[in-house]
C-alpha cells in the first residue's frame, strides 16, 4: 500500500528553493508551457458560462502532464509544451474524473452561498458600494456573513489539501480517484507544519515580486512568469518528498512528451 511520510517543517520552505531549481533547469521549456495554460485561461474567460466548467475540468489534466514533466526533467530531459496535454495519455478517465469532482465542488459551493447569505451579499455590496450606507447596517450584515464565509473557506481548504498531490498520484501510481483525493488530504493533514512554512515562505515571494512590480514593473512581470512555474515544480517536490519514489509506477511504463 502506498504510505505518506511526515517531513520537517524546513521542508516547507525548500520546496520552493527545489522547485525554483526545476524551473531554472529549463527556464525556456516552462515558459512555453505556461504561456499556452495561460492563453488557455485567456480563452476559458471569455466562454461566459461554460468557460469556467472547461478550466475546472481540464485543471487536473494539465496539472498532471506539468508533474510529468517534472519528473522529466529530474531524468535530464526538459519540460516541453506538449507536458501539458500528457494528461490526455495518461490515465484520461480518472483525470476527467477529478476534473468533475472540481465542477462538482464549485457548483456545490456556489449554491451554498446563495441560499445560505445570496441576499445579504446583494445587501452588502450595495451598501458598501452607495456612498451614503450607513455604518451600523454594513457591520450587522458583515458579522451575520462571517460564518457563511468561514465555512466556505474551510470547505476550501478540505477540497485544496484532497486536491494537492491527487493529479500527481493518479498519473504516477494506480490508484483510483477516490483514493488519490482521500490520500492526499491525509498527506496534508501529517505535514500541516511543512505546508504551513511553504504557504509563508511563498507569500513573503510573492509579495517581493509586488513590490518589484511596483518599481520596476518589467522585472516584475518577468519575476512572476517564473512564480507561476515555482509554484507548480514546489507541489510536484512536496510530492516526491512525502510519497516514496519506489511506490510509483516503473518508470518504463511513463512514455517521453516530444
Amino acid at each position: 500500500m502506498i504510505q505518506t511520510r511526515r517531513v520537517p517543517f524546513v521542508r516547507g520552505f525548500l520546496w520552493i528553493s527545489e522547485g525554483f531549481q526545476l524551473v531554472f533547469q529549463s527556464p525556456f521549456g516552462w515558459m512555453k508551457t505556461v504561456s499556452l495554460w495561460f492563453a488557455f485561461t485567456v480563452l476559458c474567460s471569455l466562454l461566459i458560462v461554460i468557460g469556467p466548467i472547461l478550466f475546472s475540468l481540464m485543471l487536473p489534466i494539465f496539472f498532471a502532464g506539468l508533474m510529468a514533466g517534472c519528473r522529466d526533467i529530474e531524468q535530464g530531459r526538459s519540460m516541453k509544451a506538449g507536458h501539458l496535454f500528457a494528461g490526455f495519455r495518461h490515465k484520461p478517465g480518472r483525470l476527467i474524473t477529478l476534473g468533475g469532482v472540481n465542477v462538482l465542488s464549485e457548483l456545490l459551493l456556489t449554491a451554498l452561498l446563495i441560499a445560505w447569505g445570496g441576499q445579504r451579499m446583494v445587501e452588502l455590496q450595495s451598501l458598501s458600494m452607495d456612498g451614503t450606507g450607513n455604518m451600523e447596517q454594513l457591520q450587522l450584515l458583515a458579522s451575520e456573513l462571517t460564518p457563511m464565509f468561514l465555512t466556505v473557506s474551510l470547505i476550501q481548504m478540505v477540497l485544496l489539501m484532497m486536491g494537492w498531490f491527487a493529479p500527481a498520484l493518479l498519473v504516477f501510481t494506480d490508484l483510483s480517484t477516490g483514493r488519490a483525493l482521500s490520500l492526499s488530504g491525509k498527506a496534508c493533514v501529517q505535514n500541516t507544519l511543512p505546508f504551513l512554512a511553504f504557504t509563508v515562505g511563498m507569500g513573503a515571494v510573492l509579495m517581493a515580486i509586488i513590490t518589484t512590480a511596483f518599481a520596476v514593473p518589467p522585472l516584475g512581470i518577468l519575476l512572476f512568469m517564473m512564480a507561476v512555474p515555482t509554484i507548480v515544480a514546489a507541489v510536484y517536490v512536496s510530492y516526491r518528498d512525502i510519497f516514496s519514489d519506489e511506490l510509483s509506477l516503473d518508470e518504463g511504463r511513463w512514455t517521453r512528451v516530444d
